[in-house]
């Protein structure tokens, strides 16, 4: 496999890893957050915490998507390229960068070269 494609698929992984964890939704499950927010989060039980925490998440992954999702458009639409090490990604290899985020957030494995 050439260097540009294992960061590419290194990159996209390490989005997938983002999208599972995020500091407001962790801070949520915990309690731990401003004075303002912890007020309201006090009247909530556990599993209404980790409900809204899980939204939070979801908006979170959800934004990564959308960056990507934009990149894809200014790869595709204006010719754009991502070089990383002096490594051209092959951000056509695949799905296309969104649909690579997704399909690997939901498990999907890499094809072999």
């Amino acid at each position: 496999m050439d260097k540009g494609t294992e960061i590419y698929k290194k990159l996209i992984d390490e989005f997938v890893e983002m999208s599972r964890s995020c500091v407001d939704a962790n801070r949520i499950r915990s309690r731990e957050t401003d004075s303002e927010m912890k007020n309201i989060l006090l009247k909530l039980s556990p599993e209404d915490r980790d409900i809204l925490a899980d939204y939070i998440l979801k908006a979170y992954s959800d934004g990564i998507f959308d960056v990507l999702d934009l990149l894809e458009w200014y790869a595709c639409c204006r010719n754009m390229k991502i070089t990383i090490d002096d490594e051209t990604l092959p951000t056509d290899k695949f799905e296309g960068i969104q649909n690579d985020f997704i399909g690997r957030c939901d498990g999907w494995e890499w094809t072999k070269d």
